[in-house]
Parts: structure tokens; C-alpha cells; sequence
């Protein structure tokens, strides 16, 4: 989030909007002046005027603009003493309300500055200790919803104010204009919105002060027991009391890759299961593919983050910052949903909350750095640093196998087969070191994790020996031996994790095969897109006809009036030239547009986007993106895919319009005024919907025919 950008939204408009209020209140005081000596001259001339009216009824009295009788001289100073005590009361109005400007705007930038320094003060003291991090982040956390509401108020409410004042400061004696009705009612209109903007900020104040309580993290997969687990429970209790570290309250088993812990409230799925307390995460498949020492070091690191000073980090902090975090991705959902006015409110709790998640990633990834080599050498301390290394790498080694063995395998395995199969897949495969898993880089203030390589040689492990053990053939009669040894009913648990992945994959299969049918079906038929726009053809036309006449005119009168025109003979002919290529401009442009308006420019086909210009219609499948620009009219972009061939252009008749192609982008490009259908204007988001469909629906024909191939 740019400081900058922040800055002037949240300290630097509202100081300026406290100046207004100054300046207001120095306006209102001059008014008010003012106000009083008028009241008093009328006062004073009523008085005169009507010992004048006793003497001679009939006197004449001098005006700066105009010599009036007496009494009309009264009867208009007696329409406007009413008047006086309203100007009075709008007068104290706005002196009322110029202070109360000057304050909000005052009070929303102390807020932001406030804010601001608050947030860069408690990131920068974040990294230099884990404790203060905690601190720092728990205090923010709590407080800044308040910050960001009290903020947008105080904002809203100076806007308010502005415009009210502004509004009263309109208002005068005697006749308003229309003009002036009409703009005090504006100003009302627009400071009534900010109001009510305040209401509905203050409608949501409950939903955004939980938007930053910590949300329960959703696992996949099925809890174990000790009862059902109880030589997996028992290794993990083992290395527990090993580290010094707090056991586990619960352990999930799935299907998906990763070994991590969590002391987050955690909802369980499918089931819907609560967990609250320190939950570890254990890939079923890796149970069998590593060896017990392996799964030891990987299962010791994880539980290394509960040991010592990392307990309270893990315990209190994470589940706060990965709560907060979750909350703002909900947020961004949330906004891109909501109505405009609904996203105009959320949109500075949003930017405020992402500068202060920023602020703090740099220390979190930091001490997340430091956390991993510690967790390292504490798992490794257990089973070796031979174990150690070998589990770091032989996780990367097999994370694309066990993905593709899996992908592959769900389509025809039942919950009984699933792992046998998987297992199976694996064991014929030669196994890789991936390129990336052994990088060695520089520490980035956005990393939480060192590399491998940094990892490894952390560890002191001859990298041969490690590659050389992580890189080893999967035995799956072993492996699923291994698996089963740590269940007191492994067909009972295979079958369950199993059914879940299924299950899943079927239900999205089935949401994606019925989504891509429904596309497939759409009954789109073809589509013509023309420019439309005959009127403004014929206008540029009329508008030429001026100018070619003038033009005419300048350049003959040399001619017709030679005498006259003695020695400016040449400015003359120069200055008709000009006209005379400005009207034949505009003929051109008219009569060109005139003759493309019907003109189809771009038909869309089920299987087509057919352009007037183009040797051959284009096939959507050759289509990888539709875009619009907006640059002196409308842009059709297609850009192509890149084993698509080039299309082929072709002459065409004067007035037909046409595509560019880009060869060295690999886009067609058509330049349009407008785009129509049927002679009805189209707004640009149509016509780029329009098309869309009819690419969606072809992309989705080609993936259904290929499953049924």
C-alpha cells in the first residue's frame, strides 16, 4: 500500500477540509458584521424615510441605480425587515457550524497521522523481538477497526458540514434565483448522503470489529483418535516430551501433502468438526513413502514450534495474524460484491488494514525464518541430521508424483483401492531432485521460509547423501505396510479419507461438467456488430458544406475582386486553401462514416469471429484473451494463442471497416466508434460480454467433446 497515497487521503484532505472550516469561520464573521450594520442602516433609513413620507409624500429619493418615490422606498424596506431575522438565525448557523468543521477535520487527520505512525512505530519495533511483535500486533489488531470507523465518521461528518455551511452561505435577502435554489439543494442533497453514509458505517461497526477477530481455519480430512491411532499418537507424544513441547490436542490425516501445525480454532471438513486447541496436520500417504525417521524429523520440526519461546508466538500470535489476515481476503471478497456505495465505505478500512498487515510482514516473515532453521536443528536433534535432510528433500522430490499419481488414480479408484493404487503409481517411477528445491538465495524481507539450500546447509549434510536418499524408489507393499502400522483400523481410515477426496472430486466434477453444458448449450446463435452513427455522418457532411463554400468563396475572390484584395491576393487564396481542405476533411470523414454505420464489421459465429477484412474467418479456439480499450473510440483486442497462425488480411471497399493485425503482439485489432446491433447502440461491457459468451461457450464444446473422446 503506498505511505504516500495513504497520507493524503488520511491526514492530509482532512487538514485541508480543517482549513476550509477556518476560512468558513473567518467568512461567517465577516457576515455577521456586515449582517448587523445592515440591520442597523435599515433601522436608521426607515426612520428617515418616514419623517420624509410626513413632510412630502410625494418626495423623490435617489438610489445608487435608480430615483424612486418615498413610499416605495418604505414599502421595500418593509418587506425586508422580516426577512432580517431569519438572515440573523442563518448567521448564527453558520457560526455555529464552521468550528465544528474545523474540528472533525482536525480530529480525522490526528486519527490518520495517529494511525499512520502508530503502525510504522510498532513495525519497526516488531523486529527486534518476538515479544514485542506480539505486542504490537495484538494491541493494533484490537484497536484498529475502532481507528478505521472513528476515521470514515469524522471524515463524513466534516464533508457534511462543509457543504452545509456553504449551502446557508447561499442563502441572502430578498429574491433567489433558480440557479441558486437549485444548488442549495444540491448541497443539501449531497451532505444529507454523507450522513446517511454515517448511518450505515455505523450499521456495519458490529460486522467490522469481528472482520478482526481470528476466523476458525478449514481443514480437510478426518480426525484420529488415540484410540484409533494409537502408534501415531504415540510417536508424536514421544517427540514431544523429546523437544520439551506441547503434545498435540488433535491430529487430522488426509489425502493433501503438507505436515503443519495450528493452534487456530479449526472447522474440519467434511464433517463440520470444531477443534479448538493445538492441531497437527498429517498427509496419510507420506506415512508409508517416508521412513519413521524421516516422518520424525518432519513431525519433531512442526512440533518444535511449541517448544520454548516459540510456544507463546505459536500459541497467541499466529492464530491472530493468520485470523486477520483470512478476515481481509473475506473483506476484498466482500467489496468486490457490495453495491458502490456500499464499496466506497469499506474501501480505507481495507487500505489501512492492508498497511498495517504490511507493516508487520517483514518481522513476521523475519522471526518465520528464524522459527524454520531452529525447528530444523530441534527435529534433526531427535533422528539425525541424516534423517533430517533427507525428509526436507524427499517431500519436494515427491509432491509433483503423489499430485499427477492422484489426479490421475481418482477417476477410477473406489475408497478401498485409492492409496494401493497411488502407491503403485509411484513405485515404477525414477524420482528427481526438482531444480528449484536446492536454490540457495538471498534472504527477501518478504520470505518466511529459507530456501532448501540454505536449509540443507544449515543442517551440515553432504547434499550427494541427502539427494541420493530423498531420490530413492517407493516400495508400495512396504509403504502401505507402514501406513497400516499406525491405525488400529487402517481400512477403516483409508476408506474414510478416500471417500472424502472422492467425494469432492465429484461434486466439483459434476459443478464444472454441468457449468461447461450449460455454456455448451447456450443458444447463441450469430451476432452482426456494426458501427451505427448515420446522423453523425450526415452532420460532418452538413458541417463540411461551410466550409467548402467559404473556402470557395476566399480562393475566388483574387478573382472576382481583384482591385480590392491588391496585395493580400495571396492570404487570401492561402486562407481558402485551408477551408477548402478542412470542408473536403469533413466530407471525407462524413461520407466514410455515413457508408460504415450499416456495414457488419464483426459477426460472431458459434465457432467464428468473422471480420470483413480477414481472408478467413477466425476460429475462437484460436482466441486466448477479449479485451476492450478505450482510445479515440472503442478497441476490439484479440490476442491470439501462441500456436494459432496468422490471419490474412484482404483489400476491402472504401467505407468497410476492417481489422489490424499485430503480428509481433499476435493480436487482431478492430477500431470502432461504437459497437451496434441491429442499429441499437451497445455499451462497451455488452458488446465485451456478448463476445465472451460466445468464446466461453466454444471453449467449453471443445472440453466436453474431448472427455467424450
Amino acid at each position: 500500500m503506498n505511505a504516500l497515497k495513504l497520507l493524503c487521503l488520511l491526514v492530509v484532505f482532512p487538514l485541508l477540509l480543517a482549513a476550509v472550516g477556518g476560512w468558513e469561520r473567518q467568512r461567517a464573521e465577516v457576515k455577521s458584521t456586515a449582517l448587523i450594520d445592515y440591520h442597523i442602516h435599515v433601522d436608521i433609513a426607515k426612520q428617515q424615510l418616514q419623517a420624509l413620507a410626513a413632510k412630502d409624500p410625494t418626495a423623490m429619493v435617489e438610489l445608487p441605480e435608480e430615483k424612486i418615490g418615498v413610499q416605495l422606498a418604505l414599502s421595500r424596506l418593509e418587506s425586508i425587515e422580516p426577512e432580517l431575522p431569519a438572515a440573523h438565525r442563518v448567521n448564527r448557523a453558520m457560526r455555529a457550524l464552521a468550528p465544528w468543521v474545523m474540528g472533525f477535520g482536525g480530529l480525522a487527520a490526528f486519527i490518520g497521522l495517529a494511525a499512520l505512525v502508530g503502525t510504522h512505530w510498532a513495525g519497526r519495533r516488531a523486529r527486534q523481538s518476538r515479544e514485542k511483535l506480539l505486542q504490537g500486533f495484538s494491541l493494533g489488531s484490537r484497536l484498529l477497526p475502532y481507528v478505521l470507523v472513528s476515521h470514515v465518521v469524522a471524515m463524513a461528518a466534516t464533508v457534511a458540514l462543509v457543504l452545509s455551511f456553504e449551502g446557508l452561505a447561499l442563502w441572502h435577502i430578498g429574491r433567489m434565483g433558480s440557479g441558486e435554489v437549485k444548488l442549495i439543494a444540491v448541497l443539501g442533497v449531497v451532505a444529507a448522503f454523507c450522513l446517511y453514509s454515517i448511518w450505515q458505517l455505523l450499521k456495519q461497526l458490529r460486522a467490522m470489529l469481528a472482520m478482526f477477530k481470528p476466523e476458525p481455519m478449514a481443514l480437510f480430512g478426518s480426525v484420529v483418535t488415540p484410540e484409533q491411532a494409537p502408534p501415531l499418537w504415540r510417536q508424536v507424544n514421544t517427540l514431544a516430551h523429546g523437544l520439551g513441547a506441547l503434545p498435540p490436542d488433535h491430529i487430522v490425516v488426509s489425502l493433501a501433502q503438507e505436515f503443519y501445525v495450528t493452534s487456530s480454532d479449526a472447522e474440519v471438513l467434511p464433517a463440520n468438526t470444531a477443534l479448538r486447541g493445538r492441531t497437527l496436520h498429517v498427509p496419510l500417504l507420506h506415512l508409508g513413502v517416508l521412513s519413521p525417521a524421516e516422518i520424525g524429523a518432519v513431525i519433531g520440526h512442526e512440533l518444535a514450534h511449541f517448544a520454548g519461546e516459540d510456544t507463546e508466538y505459536s500459541l497467541r500470535f499466529l492464530p491472530i495474524y493468520d485470523g486477520v489476515n483470512r478476515s481481509l481476503g473475506a473483506l476484498a471478497q466482500t467489496m468486490l460484491a457490495s453495491d458502490v456505495i456500499q464499496g466506497r465505505l469499506m474501501r480505507p478500512s481495507f487500505d489501512l488494514g492492508v498497511f498495517f498487515m504490511q507493516h508487520f510482514d517483514h518481522a513476521v516473515n523475519h522471526w518465520s525464518r528464524e522459527r524454520e532453521l531452529l525447528a530444523d536443528a530441534a527435529g534433526a536433534r531427535l533422528v539425525g541430521h541424516a534423517a533430517a535432510a533427507s525428509a526436507l528433500l524427499r517431500v519436494s522430490v515427491l509432491h509433483a508424483p503423489i499430485d499427477d499419481a492422484l489426479a490421475t488414480q481418482l477417476e477410477g479408484a473406489n475408497e478401498g483401492e485409492l492409496i494401493d493404487a497411488v502407491l503403485a503409481a509411484l513405485q515404477g517411477l525414477e524420482l528427481h531432485v526438482p531444480p528449484e528445491a536446492l536454490a540457495v538465495h538471498q534472504a527477501h524481507p518478504t520470505d518466511s521460509h529459507p530456501s532448501n539450500g540454505e536449509r540443507l546447509r544449515a543442517l551440515n549434510v553432504s547434499l550427494d547423501d541427502a539427494v541420493h536418499s530423498a531420490t530413492r524408489g517407493v516400495d508400495a507393499a512396504a509403504a502401505s505396510a507402514q501406513i497400516d502400522s499406525c491405525f488400529s483400523a487402517p481400512t477403516a481410515v483409508r476408506e474414510e479419507v478416500s471417500a472424502h477426496l472422492i467425494d469432492l472430486a465429484i461434486t466439483e466434477n459434476s459443478a464444472n461438467t454441468h457449468l461447461l453444458e450449460t455454456l455448451a448449450a447456450s443458444g447463441l446463435g450469430e451476432q452482426a456488430f456494426h458501427e451505427g452513427g448515420r446522423r453523425r455522418g450526415v452532420f460532418m457532411v452538413m458541417v463540411a458544406i461551410p466550409f467548402l463554400l467559404l473556402g470557395v468563396w476566399a480562393v475566388s475572390r483574387p478573382w472576382l475582386a481583384p482591385e480590392r484584395l491588391k496585395g493580400t491576393a495571396l492570404e487570401a487564396f492561402g486562407a481558402g486553401a485551408v477551408l477548402c481542405l478542412i470542408g473536403v476533411g469533413y466530407l471525407w470523414l462524413g461520407a466514410r462514416r455515413f457508408k460504415r454505420a450499416p456495414q457488419t464489421a464483426l459477426r460472431l459465429t458459434p465457432e467464428h469471429f468473422v471480420f470483413a477484412n480477414l481472408a478467413a474467418p477466425l476460429p475462437i479456439e484460436h482466441i486466448a484473451e477479449v479485451s476492450l480499450q478505450f482510445m479515440q473510440g472503442l478497441w476490439v483486442t484479440l490476442q491470439l494463442t501462441p500456436e494459432a497462425p496468422l490471419p490474412q488480411l484482404r483489400k476491402t471497399a472504401f467505407g468497410v471497416p476492417g481489422a489490424r493485425v499485430n503480428k509481433k503482439k499476435r493480436q487482431v485489432l478492430l477500431h470502432m466508434a461504437q459497437l451496434c446491433i441491429d442499429n441499437r447502440k451497445l455499451e462497451p461491457y455488452e458488446g465485451l460480454t456478448l463476445m465472451l459468451e460466445y468464446v466461453n461457450a466454444a471453449l467449453a464444446r471443445k472440453v466436453l467433446n474431448s472427455r467424450q473422446g
